[in-house]
């Protein structure tokens, strides 16, 4: 992403008000699930296990046990897609295998930094380093070139070394544009959200350091930012300088600076849901990525774009566990919460199972199309041949 995009962005979202919350915002995956609950109605009971952290038993009106809310696994997320979701390596060739435009990627163990460089600079001015082992950016170097490579390939795998991780390197196609997350909830595509890296808007006489002070005092305000700030390090002063500027340096009103690659929003990113913005293609790349992986019913799919309306899509990336508070609490425009549709969905496939023959409101006779509908998909993929 460069500031061309950001601009574009911005842009677009020029209408769509800022949101700031109260300081009821849940922060935590588990609270948001627990108001998913309450919302929907479900009978639970909330237990800990062994290490005190919460999960919710989730009751059937008759008292009989329906499922665990866990949290980092759905009940409706067998094991094996969970595991395929996680291993990146293994997401790449499954998706590729169905015919879902994914970037170039290799894998490399830690001794072979100098064939890395020697095929990813072969057609590739610049390119991804990923931490093959671990998530929510941690261990991803963007924008990498050739004469810094071998440095973050040796950091990469001293990275996983110390979190005590199997130290492989994923080296990826840089893919021209900003990222998107879509959300696929049971068979149907939920939300898609534009996820916008820290930046900082001039105002003709503060400097960028003075501009993020400002920015993170308003964050600070927030009940879902407030303990997401702009943390200054030495990444986004390397990526400044790849701009010719510094922290010092003084934007004119008006100008957008991007200061990092990096969209999670614990970085000081932000994120608007924009799922009446993007074309069928992408809304049809996000539910075919979902489904190319067997059992997989509940996803996030990171994707690529160069514009809202593209029809060329790239997807980057499979979660089996999309963190909802993304779509819950978005910095522009209305949110969606998708863990009520989940709840609701997996609360009428279960009653159909239960009684097959019993009479169906309207929101489950619908739910459970939903779950046709996708199961074809996915036998469509499983049967098809993609060169």
């Amino acid at each position: 992403m460069d500031v061309t995009h950001l601009d574009y962005i911005l842009d677009q979202l020029s209408e769509r008000h800022r949101n700031v919350y109260g300081h009821d915002a849940s922060t935590t995956i588990m609270g948001n699930w627990i108001r998913a609950v309450e919302e929907v109605g479900i009978p639970h009971t909330i237990r800990h296990n062994k290490k005190g952290h919460p999960f919710v038993e989730l009751h059937r009106q008759d008292g009989t046990r329906l499922a665990y809310i866990h949290t980092r696994l759905l009940p409706s997320c067998p094991k094996p897609s969970s595991a395929i979701c996680n291993d990146k390596i293994t997401t790449n060739e499954v998706l590729e295998a169905k015919g879902v435009r994914i970037p170039w990627s290799r894998t490399y163990t830690e001794d072979e930094a100098a064939r890395a460089h020697k095929e990813a600079f072969a057609a590739h001015p610049e390119v991804v380093v990923k931490a093959h082992s671990l998530t929510l950016g941690v261990g991803v170097y963007l924008n990498v070139r050739e004469a810094s490579f071998e440095e973050t390939f040796r950091e990469c795998i001293e990275l996983q070394k110390r979190r005590g991780h199997e130290a492989k390197v994923i080296v990826q196609e840089m893919v021209r544009g900003f990222e998107m997350r879509a959300t696929v909830v049971e068979g149907r595509l939920d939300n898609v959200l534009v996820r916008i890296p820290a930046y900082v808007t001039g105002d003709g006489s503060s400097t960028i350091e003075g501009l993020i002070d400002a920015k993170n005092k308003v964050r600070g305000h927030c009940g879902f930012f407030n303990d997401k700030p702009i943390k200054r390090n030495r990444n986004m002063q390397s990526f400044l300088i790849t701009q010719g500027i510094t922290m010092e340096s003084v934007p004119a009103a008006g100008e957008h600076v991007l200061l990092t690659n990096i969209s999670n929003s614990t970085y000081g990113g932000e994120t608007a849901v924009v799922t009446d913005l993007v074309s069928e293609e992408f809304k049809e790349t996000a539910l075919r990525a979902a489904a190319a992986i067997p059992g997989l019913m509940t996803a996030g799919l990171d994707i690529m774009v160069d514009r809202f309306d593209s029809t060329d899509p790239v997807v980057i990336e499979a979660n089996a566990y999309p963190f909802a508070h993304l779509s819950i609490y978005p910095s522009f425009g209305e949110g969606t919460n998708p863990l009520v549709r989940y709840l609701q969905a997996f609360l009428a496939r279960d009653a159909f199972q239960q009684d097959p023959e019993a009479e169906r409101s309207a929101a489950e006779t619908q739910h459970l199309a939903t779950y046709m509908s996708y199961y074809a998909l996915k036998d469509h993929l499983s049967t098809s041949q993609y060169g």
